[in-house]
């Protein structure tokens, strides 16, 4: 099976946005929304206050014939650092709002295909949250050894460079893993299903992570990132499952 291009990966996410405006999914839309909002905020706060000191701890590692490099790594130590606690917000966002997400998922496939996943009561929908909840714990606990791992490049002069690379393709692929796990857990595959799943299709959910992980970078668009990458990513598992390529 071809693997689509990279870029297609991006169409999933602009369409995630424009799902989101639509009149019938805008109130699912609400509380993932605001919680992303209120934790972005936290984020901005703790950024501003501490990233200036913790540079500065670090540099004062750095032998004196490195000392020329301090730019350089400066700029490769922001973006890690940037998108290290990116990656940490948006996982605590996804499970503050995983039952609404996978909700949310539900009805954007119902919307784009007009099928009925399964008819639920509001107790049945508050019996899953256990399960929603243990998901994203799966992704969590699949994302920290190899985060662990890579964060120690950053403590090795020169490679630096090198780990900036490997950290953002890695947590692209993290966010391609975190949302995509939501239509999928709707129709019943188990973690390892969707990871096989996802690896046919590499360099799609590759883009497709790689353009929810810049796009959360934006001030003001990564408000409403969460939301946007949960309906793209539906959008990518609807299609790609029709096509059945």
């Amino acid at each position: 099976m071809a693997d689509k291009h990279i870029l297609a990966g991006i169409y999933y996410l602009i369409e995630g946005f424009k799902l989101i405006t639509q009149p019938g999914l805008r109130r699912f839309v609400l509380v993932p929304l605001v919680i992303n909002i209120l934790l972005f905020s936290i984020l901005f706060f703790v950024l501003r206050y501490y990233l200036v000191e913790f540079n500065q701890w670090f540099t004062q590692f750095l032998p004196a014939w490195l000392h020329w490099l301090s730019m350089v790594v400066w700029v490769v130590f922001v973006l890690g650092f940037f998108l290290m606690f990116v990656s940490i917000f948006v996982t605590i966002t996804n499970i503050l709002s995983a039952p609404f997400n996978s909700l949310l998922a539900e009805k954007v496939e119902l919307y784009l295909t007009g099928v009925i996943l399964e008819q639920r009561s509001v107790f049945a929908n508050i019996k899953t949250i256990p399960h929603v909840l243990l998901r994203q714990l799966a992704i969590i606990v699949y994302y920290l050894p190899r985060a662990a791992g890579i964060l120690i490049l950053f403590f090795i002069p020169i490679v630096q460079m090198v780990a900036a690379v490997i950290w953002f393709v890695f947590n692209a692929w993290f966010m391609t893993l975190t949302y995509v796990d939501y239509p999928t857990d709707n129709h019943r595959m188990s973690w390892q299903q969707m990871y096989a799943w996802l690896e046919q299709r590499r360099w799609l959910g590759l883009g497709f992570g790689i353009s929810v992980l810049v796009v959360s970078l934006v001030p003001l668009l990564n408000l409403f990132v969460v939301p946007a990458a949960v309906a793209g990513a539906t959008k990518l598992w609807v299609e790609e499952s029709k096509s059945g390529a």
